[in-house]
C-alpha cells in the first residue's frame, strides 16, 4: 500500500473534522476559541486518530464512520500538549514548529484552552451516543491513565534512573492513549473480546515504542526537524528510556516492541495491512 498517500488523505479528513467540531473563532469569548483553533489546527501528525480509523477499517468500517472517536482522541491529546507545555509543567516554548499556546495567549488562557479542548472531546462522544467509547477515553485519560503519567513525569525530574518508574510514565503518559485510539476504532467495528485483546496489545506496544522513539529523537534530532525543542529532556533532567538503559538499548527496544506489536495482529482474521504499515512507519520516523 501507499502509506504516504493514506496518511495524507486521513490527516486532511481529520483536520477538516476537527475544524468542523470547534466553535468558530468569532464566538465569544473570541480569544478562547482562537486559542483552541491555534492549538488544534497546527499541523499535527494525527497518528492517534489515524490509528483509530485504521483499526475500524480492519472491520470494514468506513473512515468517516470512525471520525467522531478519532477526533475526540485528538482533541484530548491536544489538550494534554497545551498543559504539558505550560511554565509550571515542562515549560516549552515550541510545539509543532510554532510558539506554544501559553507564549501566544498567556499561561492562564492556556490552562482554560486545554480544559476546553478536553471537554470538547467528551462532548463529541456524547453527541454521537456511544457510552463504550466515552468510557474508553475517560479510563485512559484520567488519574489512572494519562494524568497519572503526567504527575509521575513531573515528580521524576532529577530522580535517580529507575526502570520501573520510566515504564510507568511511558505507559500512562503516552502508550495508554495510543492503545485507546486503537481500541476505540475496534469498538466502532464491533470487535469481539479476542479481537479487542489483540488490538489492545498492538496499541500498547506501538505506544511504548512511540514514546521511546521520542526519547531517542529528543537527544539526537534538532528543533527544526522535531518542531519542538530538542534536548529539553536532558535540560529538565527528565526520566527517559535512554537515561535508564542507554541509547543503544533504547533504539533496540523500539524495534523489539514494534515486532511484538505486529505479532499481536497475527491471530486476527482481518485485514491489518494498514496497521502493520503504520507500525513500521512509526518505528522509522524522524520526528
Amino acid at each position: 500500500m501507499d502509506l504516504s498517500t493514506y496518511l495524507k488523505y486521513n490527516q486532511t479528513l481529520v483536520d477538516d473534522a476537527l475544524k468542523d467540531c470547534l466553535p468558530s473563532k468569532e464566538t465569544r469569548p473570541e480569544s478562547l476559541h482562537e486559542a483552541m483553533h491555534y492549538c488544534v489546527l497546527n499541523g499535527g501528525k494525527r497518528i492517534r486518530p489515524i490509528l483509530c480509523i485504521a483499526a475500524a477499517e480492519a472491520f470494514c468500517i468506513p473512515a468517516k464512520q470512525a471520525l467522531p472517536p478519532a477526533v475526540a482522541v485528538e482533541l484530548y491529546h491536544c489538550s494534554t500538549l497545551v498543559h504539558d507545555d505550560l511554565p509550571c509543567m515542562d515549560d516549552d516554548d515550541l510545539r509543532r514548529g510554532k510558539p506554544t499556546c501559553h507564549v501566544i495567549f498567556g499561561p492562564a488562557n492556556a490552562v482554560l484552552t486545554g480544559d476546553a479542548l478536553m471537554i470538547q472531546a467528551f462532548q463529541l462522544l456524547a453527541e454521537n451516543g456511544n457510552s463504550a467509547l466515552s468510557l474508553e477515553l475517560a479510563k485512559s485519560a484520567g488519574s489512572l491513565g494519562v494524568i497519572a503519567g503526567q504527575m509521575e513525569d513531573l515528580a521524576a525530574e532529577n530522580k535517580a534512573p529507575s526502570a520501573e518508574l520510566v515504564e510507568f510514565i511511558h505507559m500512562n503518559k503516552t502508550a495508554i492513549l495510543i492503545r485507546a485510539a486503537v481500541r476505540m476504532g475496534a469498538i466502532v467495528g464491533r470487535a469481539d473480546p479476542t479481537e479487542l485483546a489483540s488490538l489492545s496489545a498492538f496499541g500498547e506496544k506501538i505506544g511504548l515504542a512511540f514514546q521511546i522513539a521520542d526519547d531517542v529523537l529528543d537527544e539526537t534530532s534538532t528543533d527544526d526537524i522535531l518542531g519542538k525543542p530538542a534536548g529539553s529532556d536532558l535540560e529538565q533532567h527528565k526520566l527517559t528510556y535512554p537515561a535508564v538503559h542507554g541509547m543503544v538499548e533504547a533504539k533496540a527496544k523500539v524495534k523489539e516492541l514494534t515486532r511484538e506489536a505486529i505479532a499481536a495482529l497475527s491471530p486476527l482474521s482481518r485485514n491489518t495491512e494498514t496497521l502493520h504499515a503504520i507500525a513500521d512507519h512509526l518505528m522509522n520516523r524522524k520526528y
